[in-house]
This record gives C-alpha cells, structure tokens and sequence, in this order.
C-alpha cells in the first residue's frame, strides 16, 4: 500500500511541477491560430496536451490519494 500512496504522489508531483514550470500564469495556451509556419501548429498543439496531461496528473494523483485513504478507513 505505501508503493502505490508513493506512487500516487510521485503523479502529482510531476504534474504540479511541470504545471508551475510552464505554465502558471499563463492560463490555457491556445490553439487554432493562423500561423505562417505549418510547425508553430504541432507546438501550439504540443503545449495543449502537456498541458492537460500536467492537469491531469495532478488530477489522478490526488484522487488515487482519496480512494487510498477511504479504503483504510473502512
């Protein structure tokens, strides 16, 4: 059981890390502007899913906490 609370914090840190590192304060990078480049798209498009995918983490992380710690208590 302390494997998975391990592992489960280990998620939610690198999401928390990679959300404060790229982008805090920057809100949700956007996607579908015109661009003269055809490669500004696939890193308009790569900034968007690393961005869901720190969410995410961060997301899966806490609720595999909170299943851990309802399923000790009962």
């Amino acid at each position: 059981m302390t494997d998975l609370i391990a592992v489960s914090l280990v998620i939610a840190a690198v999401g928390a890390f990679i959300y404060t590192t790229r982008f805090k304060g920057k809100g949700m990078p956007k996607v579908g502007i015109k661009r003269d480049n055809p490669s500004d798209y696939f890193k308009d498009y790569y900034n968007l899913k690393l961005y869901l995918t720190s969410i995410f983490f961060i997301f899966l992380g806490i609720i595999i906490l909170i299943a851990i710690f309802i399923l000790e208590l009962l």
